[in-house]
């Protein structure tokens, strides 16, 4: 059943409810040009465990269209999710999961005052603050070495300022133009969003891009953050959508196969990661993939960690190698660690050992099979179309190191979601180097 709860400025959103009021409340927020049945796959998993919540934001589905752009504010965004709170968690924090617009929304709401305590976790998929978005811009564009991933999420971000002409995109939506560019830029997943929605959706854009980008202020967020990049997504790179360290201080990364719209390519893959990060949030044990999912946020964050954990974290490879590699990839490996990695090794040779002493040394946990998903796996014995079959079905990605070149190609055409290295020759500590290396760069891929 569907439900109207009024805004601050009168504008009523369409709000539906699913699961157990008593379990705690997970509220789902949809971009442009979705309704919340973007959530429906996503919503049906944690409505098994939460109270979860969906609704339409101002300007689509079953809610009111406001007649100015400046009803469609960011602030105004926040008014509506602040009624939605009241309405279905007032006396308890709910925790949040957002897409796209939902999510640059979501991240103005858990950055501001407005909704200070409310908010026990924030999930975000493939939307970045517009202010985090601008000052990450500036600091991308001072040095030359920031210049290749700001001119990449530029050339995706070209739609942007076809938006901002008059008239012409609210054409290109009437005409069909506009439905059959997103289909082949985004293939079905994009689903076929009614016109009325992204004609209305249109002054999102132009209400808050502008002086947010060209302006933007300093917005940390106290709550726990886990961000969800796909790899594939065409109009946000993962560089622009994990690089929040410095806003967001308890922050968890994980980088994901799939296009933009994955909540309905992977809702089993959404909903596992987000319920995680909410049960963490209240007070379970952190589970592996969150504990991998921090590494990775520390490797997204600046270089310097405290001397005595780098120390710790590099240890292991000092011990085998005998020195320490000096690329850029593994000094990011030495920093971060692999805490939470699962990494599998089959055989017993002098380079499996080596590799096998450089995970451990770097806080993997390294074994030769057994239950569970590994997240590197090093196979010397063939096995390892098996594990990338596990790899593939989880939907996190994950690395195959194999000696043979044949089948490392066949397994890349056959897993494209999956990274594939090739051990290569050498004495066993040299290759078990050139690993750790390949590893380490492959697991920052993207940014």
């Amino acid at each position: 059943m569907v439900r109207r709860v009024v805004s601050r400025d009168g504008t009523r959103i369409a709000v539906a409810e699913a699961g157990d009021p008593a379990a705690p409340t997970v509220v789902c927020v949809h971009g442009y040009p979705d309704d919340r049945s973007v959530w429906d796959g996503v919503a049906a998993r944690l409505a098994e465990r939460f109270h979860v919540v969906t609704y339409d934001v101002r300007g689509a589905g079953e809610s009111d269209r406001p007649a100015r752009r400046d009803g469609y504010a960011l602030d105004r965004l926040a008014e509506d999710l602040a009624a939605v709170l009241d309405e279905v968690s007032p006396g308890r924090p709910a925790h949040l999961v957002a897409h796209d617009w939902g999510s640059i929304q979501s991240w103005h709401a858990v950055t501001g005052d407005l909704l200070r305590g409310r908010i026990a976790s924030f999930t975000s998929i493939s939307g970045p603050s517009l202010d985090h978005a601008g000052h990450w811009f500036r600091t991308r564009l001072r040095r030359p070495s920031g210049w290749g991933p700001a001119l990449r999420q530029l050339v995706h971000s070209t739609y942007i300022v076809f938006f901002q002409i008059p008239l012409v995109p609210e054409l290109s939506w009437r005409s069909g133009v506009g439905r059959r560019v997103l289909r082949r830029l985004s293939g079905s997943a994009a689903g076929r969003p009614a016109v009325s929605d992204a004609v209305h959706g249109l002054e999102l854009y132009r209400a808050n891009i502008g002086a947010r980008l060209s302006r933007p202020r300093p917005r940390p967020a106290e709550v726990p953050v886990q961000v969800l990049a796909p790899l594939d997504d065409p109009y946000v790179t993962p560089a622009l959508q994990t690089d929040v360290a410095r806003w967001a201080p308890r922050l968890w990364v994980r980088r994901l196969p799939g296009g933009h719209w994955i909540p309905r390519e992977r809702p089993d893959v959404i909903a596992r990661c987000t319920a995680e990060l909410v049960d963490f949030a209240e007070g379970a044990p952190e589970s592996r993939g969150l504990r991998r999912a921090r590494a990775a946020a520390s490797v997204d964050s600046a270089e310097g960690a405290p001397e005595g954990r780098a120390r710790s974290a590099w240890a292991g490879l000092v011990d085998f190698a005998g020195r320490a590699p000096e690329s850029r990839a593994v000094r990011r490996a030495r920093v971060a660690g692999f805490d939470g990695y699962l990494v599998v090794i089959t055989g017993e040779s002098r380079f499996a050992r080596a590799v096998a002493a450089a995970f451990a040394g770097a806080g993997a946990e390294v074994r030769g099979d057994g239950p569970g998903v590994p997240d590197v796996v090093v196979d010397s014995q063939g096995k390892a179309r098996e594990f990338a079959a596990r790899m593939a079905d989880r939907g996190e990605g994950g690395q195959l190191v194999l000696h043979d070149p044949a089948e490392a190609a066949r397994l890349r055409r056959e897993f494209p979601g999956l990274n594939v290295i090739v051990a290569g020759d050498g004495s066993p500590d040299r290759a078990a180097r050139r690993v750790l290396r390949a590893v380490a760069r492959n697991r920052h891929a993207g940014a």
